[in-house]
C-alpha cells in the first residue's frame, strides 16, 4: 500500500516526539515545516492538542499506556484537513493600484473565509519607506537602517542593488544578482526576539536557521576568496560546498571555518562558552585574534568544541547532535544541565526572567526532553517533580524557592 504523504508525516512527527526518529526522518520534518509558516504553526496545535501532548508527555506513561494508532490516526486526520482547506481557498492576486486594494477589501468583506494571497514587487527607493513598520519577533535590518518585519510584513520580492529578497513562506531567500559585480559588500542583519525562530537561503545557497534570541549578520551577496557572516547566539547551518571560497562564522572571539557542511553554533551573550557542534563534514575552530598562539582545533562529525571565555584552549568532546539541534524541531533537550542553563535557555523562549528567593541549596541538574509548545508553567512542574526548586511566577518573574 502506498502511503499518502500526510500518512508517512503522522509516522515522523510521532517519531520525532518520542526520540525515535532516524535523521532522514528528521529532515523530512524538517523539510516540511521549512516550506510555510502554517506547516510550523499545524505543528504546534497538533504537539498541543490533547490527544497527542496528554499521551506523549512522558516516556514512563508512552510506554505504559499510549494508544499509538489512535495517535497516529489523529495526527494524519488533522495533516489531511490541513492539505485540503489550503487546495480548496481560492487564491487571488493583487497586482497594483489603490482600485484593485478597494476591490480586494470588498470582496474579502463578502466573502470572510477566502484567503488572500498579496504579491508585490517593490524597490528600496520607493515604497518600501513607505512600508509601515511594526515591531515583530523576527526582524530584517538592511544596509541603509530600513527594518521590515519577517513574521507579518515581508513582501514577496525586495529588488536590491545587490540581490533579490523572495519572501517565501517558510523564510527568506536572496537570490543575487549577476549582472554586474559589486564593488563592496552590503550587510543585512536578521534579529530574533524571545520566541522567534526563522529560516533563511543566503546567496550563495546557504541555509541558515536561526534561533530565539539572536542576532545574525551576513553580506547580501558575497564578495572575495572568503564568505564571512557574524552570529549572536544560536544557528543551525548547511554551508554550500566552494573550496575556493571558505565559509567563516565569527562569533565573539571564536571563528569556525568550513568549505561545505553542516553544524551548529551557539554563542549567547549571556553565556559565558561558545559551542561549535558538527553533524556532517570538517569544520576548523580557531580564534580570530591572529597573534594568539593557542592551536585551532580539527572537528570530525559528532565531536563539539567549548571555548569558555578566559581559558586557554579549547576542549573537545563528542555528543549527541540530534539533542543539539533538537531545538530546530521544537524541542528543549537537557543533558544533565545546571539549573543555571536550564532557566536561560527557558527565558530565551518565554521572556521571563528566573530570581532565587534566598540563598541556593545544592546542585540541581536535570536531563529530559520537552516542548517549546508546553506552557511555561506546565515545564516548571516537571522540573520541580523531577527533584528540582519550586517556582512561582509573577509579573514576567519566576521566583525560584529552594524546598525546605
Amino acid at each position: 500500500m502506498v502511503m499518502k504523504r500526510e500518512q508517512i508525516l503522522a509516522r515522523v512527527i510521532i517519531r520525532v516526539r518520542l526520540g525515535m526518529a532516524t535523521e532522514e526522518e528528521r529532515e523530512l520534518l524538517g523539510k516540511w515545516l521549512d516550506e510555510e509558516v502554517a506547516n510550523r504553526r499545524l505543528y504546534r496545535n497538533i504537539i498541543r492538542g490533547r490527544s497527542i501532548a496528554g499521551r506523549l508527555r512522558l516516556e514512563d506513561e508512552i510506554n505504559q499506556t499510549t494508544d499509538f494508532q489512535k495517535v497516529y490516526e489523529e495526527v494524519a486526520r488533522r495533516l489531511a484537513v490541513h492539505r485540503s482547506r489550503r487546495y480548496s481557498l481560492r487564491r487571488i492576486v493583487v497586482v497594483s493600484g489603490a482600485i484593485a486594494s478597494c476591490l480586494v477589501g470588498i470582496f474579502v468583506a463578502l466573502h470572510p473565509l477566502i484567503k488572500v494571497e498579496v504579491h508585490e514587487s517593490i524597490s528600496v527607493q520607493g515604497e518600501l519607506k513607505e512600508m509601515k513598520v511594526v515591531k515583530e519577533k523576527v526582524m530584517l535590518v538592511l544596509g541603509n537602517g530600513e527594518r521590515i518585519g519577517l513574521v507579518k510584513q515581508v513582501p514577496d520580492s525586495l529588488k536590491l542593488e545587490q540581490a533579490t529578497l523572495i519572501g517565501t513562506k517558510g523564510g527568506l531567500h536572496y537570490e543575487a544578482n549577476t549582472d554586474s559585480v559589486p564593488e563592496r559588500e552590503e550587510f543585512h542583519r536578521i534579529e530574533t526576539a524571545v520566541g522567534g525562530d526563522f529560516f533563511v537561503v543566503l546567496s550563495d545557497g546557504t541555509r541558515v536557521w536561526l534561533n530565539s534570541t539572536s542576532e545574525f549578520v551576513y553580506p547580501v551577496q558575497f564578495i572575495g576568496d572568503r564568505r564571512v557572516v557574524q552570529l549572536k547566539g544560536e544557528a543551525y547551518f548547511e554551508v554550500k560546498h566552494d573550496p575556493a571560497r571558505p565559509f567563516i562564522v565569527q562569533v565573539r572571539d571564536v571563528e569556525t571555518r568550513v568549505l561545505g557542511t553542516a553544524f551548529n553554533v551557539s554563542a549567547y551573550e549571556n553565556e559565558e562558552s561558545v559551542y561549535t557542534t558538527l553533524l556532517t563534514g570538517k569544520v576548523q575552530v580557531s580564534l580570530m585574534d591572529q597573534k594568539s598562539d593557542i592551536p585551532s582545533m580539527i572537528l570530525k562529525p559528532g565531536m563539539q568544541s567549548c571555548w569558555k571565555n578566559g581559558t586557554g584552549e579549547f576542549s573537545v568532546r563528542k555528543v549527541d547532535t540530534k539533542n543539539v539541534v533538537a531545538w530546530r524541531y521544537g524541542e528543549f533537550v537537557f543533558d544533565e544541565d545546571d539549573i543555571e542553563v536550564v532557566t536561560r535557555m527557558l527565558s530565551r523562549w518565554y521572556e521571563v526572567r528566573f530570581v532565587y528567593d534566598g540563598k541556593r541549596k545544592g546542585r540541581h541538574t536535570f536531563s529530559g526532553k520537552m516542548s517549546k509548545d508546553e506552557k511555561l508553567e506546565s515545564i516548571l512542574k516537571i522540573l520541580t517533580l523531577a527533584g528540582g526548586p519550586e517556582f512561582r511566577v509573577e509579573d514576567g518573574i519566576v521566583h525560584i524557592i529552594e524546598k525546605r
